[in-house]
């Protein structure tokens, strides 16, 4: 507290001085308020055009390119603080980071390469579930659709989609600095800068960031350390290319890479007073994320055509300690010096290449009509590399090797026009989808009591897939819409990415398709004369053989479990602009998601939660933006940005076997602007509460939970320049 009591102290000291009635607005308004307090009306690309969010008949979150920097909205793990409703299992090694949304999604690890209840999309392309936790960097806007988005964005968007838009180049010359500093060694470094290449006829965007922070976990081992650290290096390259006139096409050509090399600790022990773990060899992870697309997008007499091209995919490497002293020394009763050794761990290798194609046509923006139609192919190579060692169990000893690979194949089409009225709009879309998918998978025993000396598994399998929805929409005023949607997801079957059983020369057990229905109503306002907005709904989802993973207490493993589960909830969200430069916005979600049968292997019973599901969950978020004032010989605007976070209590596994503690985050944001130069003070975690994301039970009272990080607080600067 005292490094925090020292930082907000310097900045009020530097924002205080400014004369009052410099900042201070007749009470009344300027005589343009009711222009200046109006909210702006926001536009998205939810259904792959661009229309008003308040005209999508579903609810969605949206934070434009303002927010996203307000609040600090730079990766996974912040995006996720900015979502009531949307729950996330992640370690911060930038290979585990996966979402459940409205209770629907993976539970600690997915399965499969193409598993992902909530995809993430940018720019229009599916990014790998095994490295979906990167850099947010250089947006324009994030969306989280939420419920199934299979007609547009693929059968594995059950729960949801997080659609995200990345800044496009600019027809004028602009670049931008930030930098930060703070506590436990946190620094960041970011910079872009676009304009025009070649006239109006080429224009480019680059942009990078770096960053780095210290662990915050203890490994009491002889080894020592810190555990939790990280180093990230993220960068963009966009070209836009228009080689015509008006009517012409224009080419959108991007590349991208993400590297993250880091320490993680995965889980401590909750029984321990303060949280350590005991681990040797030290967890080491190295993983780089890739990407290249090309986007084309060209008139045509009847419509208007869209062309993304993409390969991307990942590498990783990873070296992790399988027995943490803390908790498997009480699990088997020794100590926890036992487990101390060198002698367990897991050393992996993973190198995925996707290939992903897109072909729309869709309706003009003026058309009475609004449609989309289009064909899709994604490929998947994901080639797996494990060579285990263990001191106590057959299944982790041995070196496995596997490859699969997936080629999918989708048609869709929706529609959208007024019936009867047009204040009254009805929506119908579907995708049919063909999985196929093939495995090879190899093990090799090293000798332990047990296994086998050597296994190969040869597997395939198909999946036909329909999904789609129906919407209705119904403008009662020129400010309120009510909508009521029906929609039908599912996500394929198929083999987890290594052979679970092999040790034993049995083939792994696979798992099966996953479908649901989902229903909604709601309604979007907007109020005070556009200067707050208002959204209010409801959802029930059905689904049958969720696809969970869940740990074999006998072989320390995560296997695949097929479960039926229900879900029920309602959202709110809103935002108003208060005045005098202030404005208040947030939102709620409670979700009461059950398993609907029960399972002996997993201890999954009818009526226990759907894991790491909160019944509660709250954002809020106070922001002040003041107008310019003299401060001596200088002008400055001061700012000032206040989130809050809340989930209640969850339960940590299918079997319900603990819950995971309430917790409250608290991030913050002061300072002022200088010109074209901001300096601001900044604490994420506020309060330092210890905050629990995800556990799991290893065995009978022996429980471990992954955590968020604690308090940071430190400075930063950022600079525009055109």
């Amino acid at each position: 507290m005292r490094n925090l009591s020292i930082a907000v102290a310097a900045v009020t000291a530097l924002i205080l001085p400014i004369p009052f009635n410099a900042l201070a607005q007749d009470p009344d308004g300027p005589a343009d308020a009711d222009e200046t307090n109006r909210l702006e009306v926001i536009i998205v690309t939810a259904r792959q055009r661009e229309e008003a969010s308040q005209d999508v008949p579903f609810a969605l979150t949206v934070l434009g390119g303002d927010t996203l920097e307000t609040r600090r909205v730079d990766d996974t793990f912040s995006l996720f603080r900015q979502a009531p409703g949307l729950s996330l299992t992640s370690f911060d090694d930038g290979r585990f980071a996966y979402f459940q949304l409205r209770g629907i999604g993976p539970l600690s690890q997915a399965i499969g390469p193409d598993d992902g209840s909530v995809v993430i999309y940018v720019d229009g392309v599916p990014q790998p579930i095994f490295a979906s936790e990167f850099a947010y960097l250089d947006l324009e806007r994030i969306e989280v659709l939420r419920g199934p988005q299979g007609t547009l964005f693929g059968r594995n968007s059950q729960g949801g989609a997080i659609n995200i838009t990345t800044r496009a180049p600019s027809d004028s010359f602009e670049g931008r600095v930030r930098l930060e500093g703070a506590e436990q060694g946190f620094g960041l470094a970011e910079t872009s800068i676009s304009g025009p290449l070649a006239g109006e006829r080429l224009h480019g965007r680059l942009s990078f960031r770096a960053s780095t922070v210290d662990g915050f976990i203890d490994n009491i081992a002889p080894i020592g350390g810190d555990l939790g650290d990280r180093i990230a290096y993220s960068g963009r390259g966009i070209l836009a290319i228009e080689p015509e006139a008006d009517d012409g096409p224009r080419i959108t050509l991007s590349a991208n890479a993400d590297r993250r090399v880091s320490n993680p600790f995965y889980y401590v022990s909750r029984m321990q007073p303060e949280p350590v773990v005991e681990i040797d060899p030290e967890n080491e992870v190295d993983r780089t994320a890739w990407g290249a697309s090309a986007m084309v997008e060209k008139p045509l007499g009847f419509a208007d055509f869209t062309s993304i091209t993409a390969i991307n995919g990942f590498r990783n490497g990873q070296v992790t300690d399988d027995t943490d002293g803390l908790l498997y020394g009480p699990l088997f009763g020794l100590p926890a010096s036992a487990f101390l050794a060198p002698l367990s761990f897991s050393d992996w290798s993973e190198n995925e290449t996707r290939i992903f194609q897109e072909l729309r046509l869709s309706s003009f923006a003026e058309d009475d009509i609004a449609w989309a139609a289009g064909l899709v192919y994604f490929q998947s190579d994901l080639e797996v590399e494990l060579d285990n060692r263990s001191t106590f169990s057959p299944i982790l000893n041995g070196d496995r090797d596997a490859t699969q690979k997936i080629d999918s194949y989708a048609a869709y089409g929706e529609v959208m026009a007024s019936l009867f009225s047009p204040r009254f709009k009805g929506t119908a879309g579907f995708r049919q989808t063909r999985d196929e998918k093939t495995l090879h998978a190899s093990f090799a025993g090293v000798g332990f009591p047990g296994s086998v000396d050597f296994f190969e598994e040869e597997n395939e399998a198909g999946f036909d897939l329909l999904t789609g929805r129906l919407a209705l929409a119904f403008e009662a005023t020129g400010n309120v819409n009510l909508y009521a949607t029906v929609g039908r997801g599912a996500k394929s079957g198929g083999f987890p990415r290594l052979t679970l059983n092999a040790a034993f020369g049995v083939e792994s057990p696979n798992y099966a398709e996953s479908t649901s229905w989902t229903w909604e109503a709601g309604v979007k306002t907007r109020l005070l004369d556009g200067r707050a907005s208002f959204e209010l709904g409801g959802f029930y989802n059905d689904v049958e053989d969720e696809q969970l993973f869940v740990l074999d207490f006998v072989a320390f493993q995560f296997v695949p479990v097929n479960l039926d589960t229900r879900s029920r909830g309602v959202e709110a969200q809103g935002d108003v602009a208060l005045g005098r430069n202030w404005s208040l916005s947030g939102g709620l979600a409670w979700t009461d998601g059950e398993i609907r049968e029960g399972d002996a292997f997993s201890g999954a019973a009818a009526g226990n939660p759907i894991p790491n599901v909160p019944r509660l969950s709250t954002t809020a978020t106070v922001d002040y933006r003041g107008g310019a004032a003299t401060w001596g010989s200088a002008e400055l605007s001061p700012f000032m940005t206040l989130t809050h976070q809340y989930a209640s209590e969850r339960g940590a596994d299918v079997a319900d076997s603990f819950d995971l503690d309430a917790y409250h985050n608290v991030d913050f944001r002061i300072g002022a602007a200088f010109g074209n130069v901001e300096g601001f003070v900044f604490a994420r975690n506020l309060l330092d509460e210890k905050q629990e994301i995800n556990g799991v039970l290893y065995g009978p009272g022996v429980e471990g939970a992954s955590l968020g990080r604690g308090r940071i607080v430190g400075i930063g600067l950022t600079s525009t320049f055109r």
